[in-house]
């Protein structure tokens, strides 16, 4: 490979990865708020919030660290009370109890109003707070960490430059000329950059391992990852090395969307994702004694595969992102750790497509944990099948025999095939919160 593209994917995969505690749409709220409150210069008297249907959807039921309850409303309150933006997407790290208890008092006080903004951009947080005669506001955009707007009594303190903008939409609406990432690639640049290079993912396994075991060995949400783990009940599930994979992988997502106060990196802007990225390749890889080295490369391979694909789903879909776009970057980084091939790793992507790709996306809870164990399940025999050298062909619905072809018509599927399904997903939660409250 070429000095410069080893560069850019080297570049993209530092990007791409970064470290969140809590789920990252509460995350991205709570930092828009922090920015908009540290501009305002004191806590707001009231905030006023405006999210896309993704970032509501997310929100609703996810359990936020430290607080002991759920939504993007306490979410807000701790980023306004912190107004640390500096954080990113740990700003909800390291509050104080005095912090907390404040938070909490906002929201007893119905000082945070939450609403959804009609708007085409599926990652977009906008955070109004006003104090007094003052008033400050903040935009999230496009990714979850991407301030693109702050402004302080109307006047303009900071705005994404237009040609940065402009490229970005370019590269969004899969511009051929910007846009020329493929899985073959991916895999030359996982095997020849110098393996000192892919040092820092190193941080990538002692953050993920260390909430995966946090899942197993305390009651977190379902209980998904240890029940797989507990066989002596029941005999059903053996311990082997799958299901070990399986039950690290459940267990991180079981302690993270319960509310766990432990960071982990996320991947492409999601920490499931992050988790369903790595942990299996990690576990499998500790378990079949494979040398460090090939793991840092199995990992560089799934992560960069999971940004791939979200180059055609999106950075938020109605398709659940962990159990497709992460699954498929585990596939590929097994293969690779088991002496497989580019061809075998195009067998693996396309039997994903096959057998998972109608996931759907119904926001973030403890019920993400059984997606998750599915979907490392379905990446493991995925992979497994490719190394015996077969795999889904274009005889299987939207699956192409050239695997860039095949994530092109899976975006489809989610964008174009599917585009009401987000609301009608968001209207149900909404009705089923409505009839617990009545």
């Amino acid at each position: 490979m070429v000095q410069d593209r080893q560069k850019f994917y080297l570049e993209l995969l530092k990007s791409e990865i970064s470290p969140a505690l809590g789920c990252t749409e509460p995350a991205a709220a709570a930092l828009g708020a922090a920015y908009a409150a540290k501009e305002l210069g004191m806590v707001p008297e009231k905030i006023e919030v405006s999210v896309s249907q993704y970032i509501f959807k997310n929100g609703m039921n996810v359990g936020i660290p430290g607080t002991g309850m759920t939504g993007l409303d306490i979410a807000v309150a701790l980023g306004a009370v912190s107004a640390n933006p500096q954080k990113e997407l740990l700003v909800l790290e390291d509050l104080t109890r005095e912090q907390k208890a404040k938070a909490k008092e906002m929201i007893l006080a119905k000082k945070i109003h939450i609403g959804i903004a009609e708007v085409s951009e599926k990652v977009y947080v906008k955070v109004d707070v006003t104090a007094g005669d003052n008033k400050a506001s903040a935009v999230i955009s496009r990714n979850h960490k991407n301030l693109t707007l702050l402004m302080k009594n109307d006047r303009v303190i900071y705005k994404e430059e237009a040609d940065k903008l402009e490229s970005v939409k370019n590269a969004c609406a899969g511009n051929d000329e910007v846009y020329d990432i493929t899985l073959w690639e991916i895999v030359a640049f996982a095997e020849s950059l110098p393996a000192e290079q892919l040092e820092f993912l190193k941080e990538v396994i002692v953050l993920n391992k260390g909430i995966a075991l946090e899942g197993l060995e305390n009651e977190y949400g379902l209980k998904v990852g240890r029940s797989i783990l507990e066989n002596n009940k029941s005999g059903l599930i053996a311990t082997d090395v799958a299901n070990y994979a399986v039950a690290m992988t459940a267990a991180a997502a079981d302690a993270r969307m319960a509310g766990c106060n432990k960071p982990v990196m996320s991947t492409a802007g999601s920490g499931n994702q992050g988790l369903t990225a790595t942990i299996p390749i990690v576990s499998i890889g500790y378990k079949l004694a494979i040398t460090e080295e090939k793991i840092l490369r199995g990992l560089a391979i799934s992560i960069l595969l999971t940004v791939h694909t979200k180059h055609y789903l999106g950075r938020l879909s109605v398709l659940c992102g962990c159990s497709i776009s992460a699954a498929m970057g585990v596939s590929c980084g097994i293969i690779y750790m088991l002496g497989g091939d580019y061809q075998q790793m195009q067998y693996a992507v396309n039997s994903m497509v096959a057998d998972i790709s109608g996931v759907v996306c119904d926001g973030a809870k403890p019920g993400c944990a059984l997606k998750i164990a599915t979907a490392v399940t379905s990446a493991i025999r995925a992979a497994n099948m490719a190394l015996s050298g077969t795999g889904a062909d274009s005889h299987d619905g939207i699956v192409h025999k050239e695997v860039e072809r095949t994530l092109e018509n899976l975006g489809i599927l989610g964008n174009k095939g599917m585009i009401d399904t987000n609301k009608t997903i968001l209207n149900i939660m909404l009705e089923n919160q409505r009839k617990v409250t009545e």
